[in-house]
């Protein structure tokens, strides 16, 4: 009896190691699939960079409206003759010419903080408010193609792109200005 009682410990001590080894390699392998963040797959042929500009833009203080307080004493209403009727004048109007008389409007002044975001393939100036964001300028390098898309008034999304590699620059406002430049780099 002393002997199966050696092969009853030997056939526990072999199944808890295996049921160990078992529940560490489905908690290792499995479960990391099972939790809500999916894992992460790097591309060896982009690079990514994020960047951040200045701070938060002002914003006014709230101004509440004021009230002028309403007149107690209630004036009489006066009549006023009447002006007598106008004659016309015959005046001669000038005949139309190819340039217009009226003076132009001046341009209004873009106040908005600009920034300068460089990548591999150039760089972009881009102006930030927190309503608008608007390239204004790109200097690409040479061999290299500019293309810009709005994706709404806060992001733009600038390509600039050659034989091999292309950068990609994300301009936009979360909380301030903020770039994100993709480099990607196709064999």
């Amino acid at each position: 009896m002393g002997r199966s009682w050696k092969y009853v410990a030997a056939w526990l001590s072999v199944t808890i190691t295996a049921v160990t080894v078992t529940s560490l390699g489905v908690r290792l392998g499995v479960a990391p699939a099972l939790t809500a963040d999916p894992p992460v797959a790097i591309d060896a042929n982009r690079r990514y960079t994020e960047l951040r500009f200045g701070l938060q833009e002002p914003t006014p203080p709230a101004t509440t409206p004021t009230r002028a307080a309403p007149a107690t004493s209630k004036a009489k209403p006066s009549r006023t003759p009447a002006s007598p009727p106008r004659t016309r004048t015959p005046t001669t109007r000038p005949t139309p010419s190819a340039s217009p008389s009226a003076p132009s409007p001046a341009p209004t002044v873009d106040r908005r903080p600009r920034y300068r975001v460089p990548a591999d393939g150039g760089s972009i100036m881009v102006a930030y408010s927190s309503t608008r964001v608007d390239v204004v300028d790109a200097d690409p390098l040479p061999g290299y193609v500019v293309s810009a898309v709005r994706r709404s008034d806060t992001i733009v999304v600038v390509r600039l792109a050659s034989a091999g590699h292309a950068s990609v620059i994300t301009a936009y406002w979360n909380g301030g200005p903020a770039a994100q430049v993709m480099e990607d780099f196709t064999p």
